[in-house]
């Protein structure tokens, strides 16, 4: 497992309606310049939070909001656990004061990016989905042959970013998704008529056999909207 590649951790919590509001304004309004500040720095090469679509699914029983912490390795993670605590410097806040205790529930979890088709632009929209690979070698050459589909068909799909990780943490029975690909379109309608397989790419899809690494599909989908996100260091 090469330490070279960069590191991702989701952080998916949950925020009961009544502090939503509250919740939101400090991390757009606030906590977002810290992070900006430390991508600056080179603390993390990015930060971004995610709100999921509470009218889909059962998307109101679990988290409803995902942060994203992006760093180039896991030596730079390793580096840089305390890179929010910097808000005094930054927005005049002391951190016990900004950072409030809205959270009902909280999950971490630890991903390596495989593969990316680097984003062609800014998108709002974000698709995630987790699933189990009984072969994580065959899933990747598979997501390989899908790569070199959505890089062709990105004008007629609409993407705009793609990317797959591999979970290395946590590992224990009760987390079952070990694998994900990451899909962010401009629109929610473009990201929609994606999930219903409304919109077709030109050429037939490759051929793998992820049905067989694979056999349960995606076990959980999510769309999101990106409230917030840093931008490349400056």
């Amino acid at each position: 497992m090469s330490q070279a590649q960069a590191v991702y951790q989701l952080n998916g919590v949950r925020i009961s309606p009544e502090n939503q509001a509250l919740f939101e304004k400090i991390e757009v309004d606030y906590v977002s310049k810290v992070a900006q500040d430390a991508v600056n720095k080179g603390q993390l090469v990015n930060w971004a939070l995610i709100k999921l679509d509470g009218t889909i699914g059962e998307a109101n029983t679990g988290y409803n909001y995902i942060f994203v912490n992006g760093f180039a390795s896991i030596d730079a993670m390793n580096e840089s656990t305390d890179w929010w605590s910097n808000t005094k410097a930054i927005v005049g806040v002391d951190p016990d004061i900004l950072y409030r205790d809205l959270r009902e529930a909280s999950g971490i979890y630890y991903y390596q990016r495989q593969m990316e088709i680097a984003p062609t632009e800014a998108f709002e929209y974000i698709i995630m989905n987790f699933g189990h690979a009984n072969n994580l070698e065959g899933y990747l050459k598979g997501e390989k042959a899908w790569m070199a589909y959505h890089k062709k068909n990105m004008s007629k799909t609409g993407l705009k970013g793609w990317g797959v990780g591999a979970k290395f943490l946590p590992v224990n029975a009760n987390q079952t998704t070990n694998v994900m690909t990451w899909n962010g379109f401009s629109t929610r309608a473009a990201a929609i008529k994606v999930l219903a397989n409304d919109v077709k790419g030109t050429g037939a899809w490759p051929e793998t056999n992820l049905d067989e690494i694979m056999p349960d599909g995606w076990e959980t989908i999510v769309l999101g909207q990106i409230l917030s996100a840093t931008s490349p260091a400056q």
